[in-house]
C-alpha cells in the first residue's frame, strides 16, 4: 500500500460535535455554482471533495436535509444539529459516495479544485478559477459515459 491510502484528512464541524476522517484522496474534488450549494455555503459557492462512504469515519450525529436535484437524484445534506455547520452530502445518482465540505478540513490547503460545476449558474462577483475545466451543468459520471 502506498503512503496515499495511508493518508488520513481530518475535520470536524464549528462547535466540535461531529468530526470525521477520510482515508486516502477523494475520487475527485470540485467547486459548484449551483444554488442549492450557494445557499448551503452562505457565498457564491461550495467546494467538495468525493470519497467511497466506506472510506469514511464520522463520529457524532448529523441531521439531514433532501431535496431533488436538476438531474432528478435526491441530495441529501448532512450538518451539525448544534452549530449547523454542514459537512457532508450524498446524492442517489452517485450511490456509494459521499461528499466532503472542503473547509470543514483540518487542513483544507491539502486539497485543489479539479473542476467547477453549474458555472453557468456562477454570480457575476464570484471568482472561476480559468485554469479549471468548468461545466455548465454537472458532467456525466464515468458510469454515464459507457
Amino acid at each position: 500500500m502506498n503512503e496515499t491510502h495511508n493518508t488520513v484528512h481530518r475535520g470536524h464541524c464549528l462547535c466540535g460535535a461531529i468530526h470525521f476522517s477520510a482515508r486516502g484522496e477523494p475520487a475527485m474534488s470540485g467547486v459548484c455554482y449551483c444554488e442549492s450549494c450557494r445557499r448551503l455555503s452562505g457565498t457564491g459557492h461550495a467546494f467538495h471533495a468525493l470519497w467511497p462512504e466506506a472510506a469514511v469515519t464520522i463520529s457524532g450525529v448529523a441531521r439531514d436535509f433532501a431535496w431533488q436535484a436538476d438531474s432528478g437524484a435526491t441530495v441529501t445534506t448532512s450538518f451539525c444539529p448544534t452549530c449547523g455547520s454542514p459537512l457532508f452530502g450524498r446524492s442517489s445518482g452517485m450511490p456509494g459516495m459521499l461528499t466532503l465540505r472542503v473547509a470543514s478540513f483540518d487542513d483544507p490547503e491539502t486539497f485543489t479544485p479539479q473542476m467547477a460545476v453549474y458555472a453557468k449558474r456562477r454570480l457575476h462577483w464570484d471568482h472561476l478559477d480559468p485554469s479549471l475545466p468548468a461545466y455548465d451543468a454537472m458532467p456525466p459520471t464515468p458510469a454515464e459515459s459507457l
